[in-house]
């Protein structure tokens, strides 16, 4: 029993070493072809680089054929890539479009039907790159599909967005899937102000959400012409929508009516506290100045600095400050005072 045992013990052994000495001889052989492929990529470009950049100057193309192999794709693709993150000229990037449409639109398209889900990713984000608006009908056929990952989805509904596509208002609206405030806000960011405009006029319908991100997007993006929906939500809206909506109105520099701020200033939110503050600031409100000297003894470590900050971007900010460090019988105000103060002078940026 003791032998065969043994046996079958040194047979497993013989078994596991053969599969471990396979594997090895695999992945070298896997390395070596991986290799050689990465140095015959790097010779195309080469090769490329010049003719290239003469294309992208001058628009003249003589260097490309039809019938391109896997890696002459690859080439190409890399090096476009490579230009693209280097040169911001409008038209250079509208001549990379065009020879990404010309040339690589059917790998592309093969890359997108992949069953490997990096694969159709990566392909995605050459879309992107290349700003190929041609393929939208593609994106949407996609995007309908039931095995569509939501990261697809994602970086589908951010092309769409960023080649001011009818339907990203329809399809944002009736999202069914998991999307991270982050990327609406990027796919918000894309979109031009018509689509914005959408948005704004059934601003009531949309889920609270969507709302939010609204609110940072007209901040963000500095939309002026929204004032009105922000002042209403100022007045209006439920907590969160209060602090977007002033958040939005300090970014975007727009007077508000200096009435709808005063209540804010001791309000029991202290994140509508710091905003109130920060509106104050930003608009150089000479009426509140007393109000922001009063937040410098806030509960709140932010909305102490908030103040602190907004005070000093009035003309006499500085003698303000300085003035609570000398007489303030606060020791939180007075701390916050000098501590601005040490900023400033040393030349920080707000």
């Amino acid at each position: 029993m003791i032998d065969i045992g043994l046996a079958a013990l040194f047979i497993l052994l013989i078994v596991m070493l053969f599969i471990l000495l396979s594997l090895f001889f695999y992945l070298m052989v896997k390395k070596h072809i991986n290799n050689q492929l990465r140095q015959k990529i790097n010779e195309l470009k080469e090769i490329y680089r010049l003719k290239m950049f003469h294309y992208l100057q001058t628009g003249e193309l003589h260097f490309l054929d039809s019938n391109q192999s896997e890696e002459k794709f690859i080439a190409l693709i890399e090096l476009l890539q490579e230009y693209s993150n280097v040169l911001d000229d409008s038209a250079v990037k509208k001549r990379i479009s065009c020879i990404a449409k010309n040339h690589l639109t059917k790998y592309i398209e093969k890359q997108l039907k992949q069953r490997r889900w990096s694969l159709r990713m990566n392909a995605l984000y050459l879309i992107e790159d290349f700003y190929m608006d041609h393929l939208r009908l593609t994106l949407h056929d996609i995007f309908k599909k039931k095995k569509t990952t939501n990261a697809e989805k994602t970086q589908i509904l951010k092309l769409l967005a960023m080649f001011q596509d009818e339907k990203i208002v329809e399809y944002i609206k009736n999202l069914n899937h998991n999307i991270s405030d982050f990327s609406l806000l990027s796919i918000f960011s894309n979109m031009e102000e018509d689509h914005i405009d959408r948005f704004v006029a059934s601003f009531d319908e949309l889920l609270l959400r969507l709302q939010y991100i609204l609110i940072d997007t007209i901040g963000r993006k500095q939309l002026i012409n929204h004032h009105s929906l922000l002042q209403r939500l100022v007045l209006q809206g439920e907590e969160e929508v209060r602090i977007r909506s002033l958040k939005a109105f300090a970014n975007i520099g727009v007077p508000i009516d200096k009435k709808y701020v005063s209540p804010f200033f001791n309000s029991d939110s202290w994140q509508i506290r710091m905003m109130a503050t920060k509106v104050a600031g930003v608009q150089r409100m000479e009426d509140y100045k007393g109000k922001l000297i009063e937040r410098l003894s806030d509960r709140e470590f932010v909305v102490r600095s908030e103040a602190a900050k907004a005070i000093l971007r009035f003309k006499d900010g500085v003698d303000i400050l300085t003035k609570v460090t000398e007489e303030s019988e606060d020791m939180f105000a007075k701390d916050m005072a000098f501590e601005w103060l040490e900023k400033e002078r040393g030349g920080y940026s707000y």
